[in-house]
């Protein structure tokens, strides 16, 4: 899917509205392209990608204007901070294709909504939402979208264990990770690991039975302890 198939007919991106799709030629090449009007109603078409990046928020009259009228708001002053940085590499992810981590958001439909185009809109949604320098931005829904109703600060360690690759067993009626097991048995993760993947055990018999038993398989015994 490409990025010009994630924005629909009325999205936002900044002042612009997306008014429909089509093609046009460019440098001698038909490509597809957002027609969108700003808020001032002047009507243009550009690329997807100029959008969703945050090129352009607006046409070149508002931004005069807004230049003129409104500076202290181009200045956030937030351009070293470490949210910058954050704000920055999620739009990459999602937006510019030959970002490394593309494949795994924007080349499978993430977006980052219109309303976080703009810096100044996300540090306000950051520092009302529990925004500290240690914490990383999450998705609760690894198929949803940057947004503010999906989104959340977190410590490494929690995010870690919402990534989609992760492996949950069924474990007390819930589906679980493994180091989650460990934390609530107090057994070792790496034993608990050990037992489930490599030595073919099931989980309620790796999260109950105590370090160095003793246990028979094929024959033999074998110590699994630790």
């Amino acid at each position: 899917m490409s990025v010009i198939d994630t924005i629909a007919i009325g999205d936002r991106f900044g002042a612009w509205t997306v008014t429909a799709k089509g093609r046009r030629l460019i440098s001698g090449d038909s490509r597809r392209v957002c027609f969108c009007r700003c808020d001032c109603g002047t009507d243009l078409s550009m690329e997807a990608y100029a959008l969703t990046s945050g090129g352009t928020t607006r046409c070149r009259t508002c931004s005069n204007r807004n230049k003129a009228n409104m500076s202290h708001r181009l200045t956030h002053g937030g351009s070293e901070t470490r949210l910058y940085r954050i704000w920055m590499l999620m739009r990459r992810r999602c937006s510019a294709l030959t970002n490394p981590d593309y494949p795994n958001y924007g080349g499978r439909g993430i977006s980052v909504c219109s309303e976080w185009n703009d810096f100044a809109a996300f540090r306000e949604w950051a520092n009302g939402n529990g925004y500290e320098a240690h914490l990383t931005i999450d998705r609760r829904d690894n198929n949803g979208n940057y947004e503010p109703g999906n989104c959340r600060w977190v410590g490494r360690k929690a995010q870690n264990r919402n990534r989609r690759d992760n492996i949950r067993y069924q474990w007390r009626g819930r589906q679980m990770l493994l180091s989650e097991i460990a934390e609530i048995t107090g057994l070792p993760y790496s034993l608990i690991r050990q037992r489930v993947r490599r030595d073919g055990w099931q989980v309620e018999r790796a999260a109950s039975t105590p370090p160095g038993t003793r246990w028979q398989h094929e024959g033999r015994y074998n110590d699994i302890g630790l």
